[in-house]
């Protein structure tokens, strides 16, 4: 199968992951739960995949980095756990986020939790310190992606957390498209938390993701349970990272990632260059073919579209069946971003460009788009 659906999830990983994940899975050990060598092995290795992600975000000394599941269970932490007590707190996010920011905010609004503004952007697509100033007074959270999964737009995440700094109100940012093509130094930007999956960009396996946040703020857990520390109380111990890691972490899959957040990070240049390279390829490629395209940012990887009279969905599911090549059709769990540009009902399909992904694919590709809207009727 020709795989372009790598914004859900990358297909390639370095041999040095799997290798990484199959070696902790055959000698599996609960990390932090042990004084034995293994257990004490297994916890050493997390730590220094902990620090390295530190490092490399630029988040050291002053933040605090927790192991999640994935990017979703890190959105809810840094949501849930920071507006925890905080009663009618304003909060701000924008039209281009996932379901994963907006579920958890317009559930504690519902609740009465807080007060929601949801920016629209109608420029390029994307928010910049334009829109966040002119909604952003009494904030106590802005919420807000690094690049829409539906358009690739890419948010001017620096100049707002520099603005956002100055107000002294928290810039959560989910990371979970654009990085490590887009540079993030925390400290530098003046991000709060950070938001991350591991099975992305950084090319680490499923069941895996981050949050860094600063170390100053009070976020309650998500989870209770055993963490190592504090066994003689059956209260949660307040010190991190343990008391936000309750329960047994997958230790094979934050391996695996170590590796291949490395692996992301030392070619991060070239694998900007080629994604680049086929974003724009097939960007020609669809105006030849006369596709409505709804992509916001020529370099990034992300490249929805539709044919006028075609079902997305029948689409997709003819690439997949009739050439083997796997795309995503629908709403990309982005709803508002759809209903923005007049796509709820229908959704679009989404091409994503990996980094093993290359032109002849996208050759492919485009002659079987070719076939399938104009020589088998498709397209009345």
């Amino acid at each position: 199968m020709i795989y372009f659906d790598n914004a859900a999830t990358t297909r390639f990983k370095p041999r040095a992951a799997i290798n990484a994940l199959l070696k902790e899975v055959k000698r599996s050990s609960n990390s932090g739960r042990s004084g034995h060598d293994d257990a004490v092995r297994c916890a050493l290795k997390n730590e220094e995949c902990r620090r390295y992600l530190l490092k490399a975000f630029g988040a050291e000394d002053d933040y605090y980095l927790i192991f999640t599941k994935n990017c979703t269970e890190a959105l809810n932490l840094a949501i849930f756990g920071y507006l925890s007590g905080k009663e009618d707190a304003t909060v701000i996010t924008s039209a281009i986020e996932h379901n994963s920011v907006l579920r958890p905010l317009f559930k504690l609004k519902k609740d009465g939790k807080i007060k929601l503004r949801v920016i629209n952007p109608v420029d390029n697509g994307a928010v910049s310190v334009k829109h966040i100033a002119n909604a952003a007074d009494g904030a106590e959270l802005v919420a807000l992606n690094l690049m829409s999964n539906v358009t690739g737009a890419i948010n001017d995440v620096a100049e707002i957390a520099k603005y956002l700094d100055k107000k002294k109100t928290i810039f959560l940012v989910d990371g979970a498209q654009g990085i490590p093509l887009y540079d993030i130094n925390m400290k530098e930007m003046k991000i709060d938390m950070l938001a991350m999956p591991g099975h992305k960009g950084l090319h680490g396996v499923q069941g895996t993701g981050f949050l860094i946040f600063r170390r100053d703020l009070e976020l309650a857990p998500l989870l209770y349970g055993g963490t190592g520390t504090s066994s003689d109380s059956v209260y949660q111990p307040h010190a991190a990272p343990e008391a936000y890691e309750a329960g047994t972490v997958f230790s094979a899959g934050i391996h695996a990632l170590y590796e291949g957040a490395k692996w992301s990070f030392d070619n991060k240049a070239q694998n900007r260059a080629r994604i680049a390279a086929l974003t724009k390829l097939f960007l020609y490629n669809l105006g030849y073919l006369g596709a409505k395209c709804y992509a916001k940012n020529p370099h990034g990887g992300i490249v929805s579209f539709s044919f006028e009279g075609i079902d997305p969905s029948d689409l997709a599911d003819i690439l997949n069946r009739n050439y083997g090549i796997a795309v995503r059709s629908g709403l990309h769990c982005a709803p508002l971003i759809h209903n923005h540009m007049g796509t709820l009902e229908s959704g679009l399909v989404r091409v994503s460009f990996g980094v093993d992904n290359t032109e002849k694919e996208v050759a492919i590709l485009t002659e079987a788009l070719e076939k399938t809207v104009y020589k088998t009727g498709l397209k009345k």
